[in-house]
This record gives structure tokens, C-alpha cells and sequence, in this order.
């Protein structure tokens, strides 16, 4: 079981941009010393104090030469109208030649009706579009010579520069949180992060298996096959106590899963989004109710490096290969606490061979 660390740049009590990126940056490195897998953020834009990363390429570069080991993650970058996926590509393999191979990039389409609304794009055709977009960066990963006529993209051949250095490619996957798209990016060939919108571990399993029936009839094309599938944790805290655990992540946790209501329950009116109708309703009498989040829904892992441990165990008995944690939005102290319990204590259990201490 490989263990990640997605971050967004969460500020809380004033804390300023510039304090809360360059404590990011140190708790990268942290992270790299202490044996996590991958890093990365997700691509978020107006939506302060939780999401403040609007430029991940930037913030990928600075840290970069200051680590050596941990993959540089891209989670996701939104394959929509204000992203020529041919710039993605290109911001890819800069990324991917800083890091010496070590670039890595997951696509989404988006789940956010305040940042679809700022920049012209309808709820209904995010799904075509990052269709096309991902296309057209299926193209950029496998070919130096790139041309397109899609249904949103059209270019004549280009020459893409700079080339990548991983070979053959940057391992590609998808961000899903609905059974329809775990399948598809089965289908496609391409890793997976799931995010389970709180529903519980049986919607989680009932993704997991629709990834690993997609991957029956996988046709990747040109890529590289890549069967990874993650599970991104929207609130992960570790404490030597569970009562200490609780009582640091409580209002973050809580936030974020009013967030996640506040979000979901207009985007399920749409068409598009009908999945996520009456599953939130149910959740909605729970806001306030941490303890039995952490019980019920993978989405929520805060305890003790045994607690880790365990439901990482359980999560690799149901399919998934990596748990990517957001540890954010607390004291930067704490947060270096939290990654060191998980890289000492549950990190040489659950993924010995690339553990980095005892």
C-alpha cells in the first residue's frame, strides 16, 4: 500500500499566502525524507481559505530541486476551456524534466459550479470536453508531433518541447468520484483516484469494482498501462492519542465535509451530476457528527498510527493501492507531527520496501 499526501494550501487564522506555501514547501520535503510516495494539490481556483494552489506548475517548480525521491503528482489538473491541454502537456515535461522523472499527472473535469460559472463552462459539457482534452494529451504523452480535430480541440501538427524524461511517459490517471467514470478509466487504461463524496465503504467498493471491470476490456492505445487505483482522503490526521487525533482535526474535518455538502447538493441538480442526488440528502443530518464520519466513510482517517494502519489494511483488502491524505488546514507543527507518526510508524508497516526510517 503506497501512501501519498495531496495538499491545497489550506490558510486558517490569518495565516498569509506566502507563510502558508512556504510551510507547504517545507512539509514537502519533510514528507520526501520521510518516505511518502507521492505529492501533489489539486488545480482550485476562487475558493479561499480551504483552496489557495491556482498555479500548481509554479509551486511544483520551487519544490522540485529541493526533493529527491517523492513523485510530483499534478491532482488534478482540469482538462476544461481554460486548459489548452497542449499547455498542460508542455507544463508536464518541464515539470517532469526539474524533477529528473519524478512528474506525474492526474485529469479531472470538475465539481465546482463556482469555478465552472467564472469561466464560461456549463455543467453539461464537462464531460465532453475533458473527453477531448484528455485525447489530445494522449496524443502529447506518446507522440513529438501533435494534431487534433475534435469535437472542442483543433490544431494543426506541432512539435511539443521539452520532450519527457520519464520513458515512456508520465504515468497518466483520472480523478473519479462516480461508478461511471471508474469504469471508463478502466476502459481507457489509466490510473484512477477515487473520491468516495463521504458515501461510505460499500459506494467505495461498488467504484473499486467498476475500475477493475473497466480494466477487463482496458485499450490504452499508445500508453502505458496503468492499473493503479487511489483513494484520496479529504481529511487525514495522525496523533499519538485518538482524543488528541480529534481534537486538532475536528473543525478542518467538519469544514470540509460542509464544504462537500454545500457543494454537492446544487451540482446534484444537474443532469450530469445525477449520481450524487438523494446519497447527500442522507448525509446531511451527519454535519455535525465526526465520530461516526471516521467510522463510516473512508474519507476521514484520524486517530493513531495503529488506527492508520488498519484501515489501510482493510482499504488494500478492497482494491486500492494507494491512499493519497490530505493533511492540511492545522498548525504547521502539527501537520510535521502528523507526517512523522505516519512516515515512522504506518509507512514501514503498510509499504515496507520504500519506507525510509525505523
Amino acid at each position: 500500500m503506497r501512501v501519498g499526501l495531496l495538499q491545497e494550501g489550506e490558510v486558517r487564522d490569518g495565516k498569509s499566502y506566502e507563510q502558508r506555501y512556504h510551510e507547504m514547501i517545507a512539509e514537502v520535503i519533510l514528507a520526501d525524507e520521510l518516505g511518502f510516495h507521492a505529492w501533489g494539490t489539486s488545480e482550485q481556483h476562487f475558493s479561499p481559505p480551504r483552496f489557495t494552489v491556482s498555479a500548481p506548475e509554479v509551486l511544483y517548480a520551487a519544490i522540485a530541486p529541493q526533493t529527491r525521491n517523492i513523485k510530483l503528482r499534478i491532482m488534478a489538473s482540469v482538462l476544461l476551456a481554460w486548459n489548452h491541454p497542449l499547455l498542460v502537456a508542455e507544463r508536464l515535461a518541464t515539470l517532469d524534466v526539474v524533477s529528473r522523472g519524478r512528474a506525474e499527472i492526474c485529469t479531472a473535469r470538475s465539481n465546482n459550479l463556482w469555478t465552472l460559472e467564472a469561466f464560461g463552462v456549463s455543467p453539461s459539457e464537462t464531460a465532453a470536453q475533458w473527453a477531448d482534452g484528455h485525447d489530445v494529451l494522449v496524443k502529447a504523452l506518446t507522440q513529438d508531433v501533435v494534431e487534433h480535430d475534435g469535437p472542442f480541440w483543433q490544431f494543426p501538427p506541432r512539435e511539443l518541447v521539452p520532450r519527457f524524461v520519464t520513458r515512456p511517459h508520465p504515468a497518466l490517471s483520472v480523478a473519479a468520484s462516480s461508478v461511471a467514470t471508474h469504469a471508463k478509466a478502466g476502459e481507457k487504461g489509466i490510473g484512477c483516484i477515487a473520491f468516495e463524496n463521504y458515501f461510505g465503504f460499500d459506494f467505495l467498493q461498488e467504484c473499486i469494482d467498476a475500475y477493475r471491470d473497466g480494466l477487463t476490456r482496458a485499450n490504452p492505445g499508445p500508453l502505458q498501462l496503468n492499473t493503479i487505483h487511489g483513494l484520496y482522503v479529504p481529511t487525514a490526521f495522525c496523533a499519538e492519542t485518538r482524543e488528541e487525533a480529534k481534537r486538532i482535526a475536528r473543525d478542518v474535518a467538519l469544514e470540509y465535509f460542509q464544504f462537500i455538502l454545500d457543494l454537492y447538493v446544487p451540482l446534484g441538480q444537474q443532469p450530469a451530476y445525477a449520481y450524487l442526488r438523494g446519497r447527500i440528502d442522507d448525509l446531511q443530518a451527519r454535519a455535525d457528527d465526526l465520530d461516526y464520519l471516521i467510522d463510516t466513510t473512508p474519507s476521514l482517517m484520524i486517530g493513531t498510527p495503529d488506527d492508520f494502519v488498519e484501515r489501510l489494511r482493510l482499504l488494500e483488502d478492497m482494491g486500492c493501492d494507494e491512499v493519497l491524505m490530505r493533511v492540511d488546514g492545522v498548525d504547521h507543527e502539527d501537520i510535521k507531527r502528523s507526517l512523522e507518526l505516519i512516515g515512522r510508524e504506518v509507512i514501514p508497516v503498510v509499504d515496507p520496501q520504500h519506507a525510509t526510517v525505523a
